[in-house]
């Protein structure tokens, strides 16, 4: 199968392409590593020509709301409609945990991914939309922050800590999408990625210090009304791992925890551990 992948030089799009190039599937990639614009309509019917699936990755998690909504709610847009030209009937999307009507009116990201969202699962094409918690690897993906805050001598915490997370190896995800193409029982679903543990986001910290070789450290809990003052005002402005925005705590403070029995009885996938997959 011919494969348009968005967000292919990306880093859960660069394994998805592993993933599917291992399958025998030719693999389209585009990013902009390739030239490539999800927010350029003709440049998208270009790359799907011939091709029998598009997989769209490309997302944004910050930015203004005019780049949210170009990137990820009008950029989904734009890549089912050059799906539809080309005669791709087969559309593979990338969402998250917490992509909800009832989240979108809370943040900037949430309510641009629940617009692209919308666009697919409202679409006439053969659809199958993944929803992940945080996607992981050694020292990439959304713990790459994470790993970074347990270094520091005291670990700071938004708020008490409790909320839960449910955090996917990236290649569990990368696998869920190979798995999709595979089954055209998936078309028309929805389904979440996560891991086999969720875990308080206190422990989710112990645990990445522990998989790393560290042991961890004490934590100071910084109320979540002051975090969002402090973020408006300062944080967004320092450099990584202390840079967060208003948006960014909303998100983390929802949680991701998650179902993962679709994704074991229908992909076909038992996902990893978080000592797993630091091992691979």
């Amino acid at each position: 199968m011919r494969v348009l992948v968005t967000g292919a030089s990306g880093y859960i799009g660069s394994k998805v392409v592993e993933r599917l190039e291992a399958d025998g599937h030719t693999v389209v990639p585009f990013s902009r590593r390739t030239g490539g614009d999800v927010t350029d309509p003709a440049a998208l019917e270009r790359a799907a020509q011939g091709a029998d699936a598009v997989a769209h990755l490309v997302a944004i998690l910050d930015g203004s709301d005019a780049q949210l909504e170009a990137v990820n709610a009008q950029g989904p847009a734009n890549a089912v409609a050059a799906a539809r030209a080309a005669g791709a009937r087969r559309f593979l999307h990338m969402s998250a945990l917490g992509v909800t009507a009832e989240h979108a009116p809370l943040a900037g990201y949430w309510r641009s991914k629940w617009a692209g969202k919308q666009a697919v699962t409202t679409s006439d094409l053969d659809w199958t939309v993944f929803e992940p918690s945080f996607v992981f690897a050694r020292g990439g993906g959304a713990f790459a922050e994470f790993e970074r805050l347990v270094r520091m001598p005291v670990t700071p915490v938004i708020g008490d800590g409790r909320y839960r997370h449910q955090p996917v190896w990236v290649g569990d995800v990368a696998e869920a999408f190979a798995q999709a193409l595979a089954r055209p029982e998936t078309i028309g679903k929805r389904y979440e990625l996560g891991g086999p543990q969720a875990f308080e986001f206190n422990d989710l910290l112990d645990e990445i210090a522990r998989v790393t070789g560290r042991r961890p450290h004490p934590k100071v809990h910084v109320p979540v009304g002051l975090m969002r003052m402090q973020a408006r005002l300062l944080l967004r402005h320092l450099p990584p791992p202390l840079r967060v925005t208003p948006d960014q705590i909303t998100m983390l403070v929802a949680g991701t925890e998650c179902d993962v029995t679709p994704m074991r009885a229908e992909l076909g996938i038992d996902p990893a551990s978080m000592a797993e997959a630091y091992t691979r």
